[in-house]
């Protein structure tokens, strides 16, 4: 009773976009081993189906804007799909797209959301990190709508970072990985002086 209980469920589940959405990353995740796609019902068995559903919600809630690299990166990488939503691995995708977008375009990507957060509520881009929750902030972060090339030499950021909770701290250290920065702002100097410049031009 209880096995029939449970493919009913997925049998019900799988017609839903999480399940259709789950289907889809496996079959891609599949194709990235170079195996065989397998049918709609040999997926609903797999011992990966739970992990691929709730891959498919997390990727839905964090906006995963480019689900192909991720999987060929975690695929690269050898992480199971029980893993995939561990904030440490996440930030190594971030890091993976960050090589394949230059500085100034991450730049740009962040002050645009910067202006267009500033006009939805209505206050001056000075004033956006005292305005958001550290949380809307995170989720900016991991839809990489706002870069560390220009958060982590924001003084409003560190200002908000102070008054977060060890938690939240704890979070965004996982996720951003300070040492990883620090060593990409020493190696990159030039870049990082006009990140700044950016900065302060912006009041943040």
């Amino acid at each position: 009773m209880k096995h029939e209980c449970k493919q009913m469920k997925r049998a019900t589940q799988i017609k839903t976009p999480i399940g259709q959405a789950a289907y889809s990353y496996y079959s891609k995740w599949m194709k990235a081993h170079r195996k065989m796609i397998p049918a709609i019902e040999n997926f609903m068995a797999s011992k990966y189906y739970t992990s691929f559903i709730k891959f498919a919600e997390y990727a839905k809630k964090v906006n995963i804007s480019n689900i192909d690299a991720f999987i060929t990166m975690m695929k690269e990488h050898g992480f199971s799909p029980t893993l995939w939503r561990n904030d440490q691995v996440y930030s190594l995708y971030v890091e993976y797209v960050d090589m394949r977008t230059t500085p100034l375009q991450q730049a740009k990507t962040t002050i645009d959301t910067l202006f267009e957060l500033s006009d939805i509520m209505e206050c001056s881009v000075t004033q956006i990190f005292s305005k958001l929750h550290p949380n809307e902030v995170m989720q900016l972060f991991r839809e990489r709508r706002i870069s560390p090339w220009l958060l982590l030499r924001s003084k409003k950021f560190k200002i908000m970072l102070t008054e977060c909770t060890p938690e939240q701290q704890n979070m965004f250290e996982s996720l951003i990985r300070p040492m990883y920065w620090a060593r990409k702002f020493e190696k990159n100097p030039k870049i990082v002086d006009l990140m700044t410049i950016y900065v302060d031009e912006l009041g943040i």
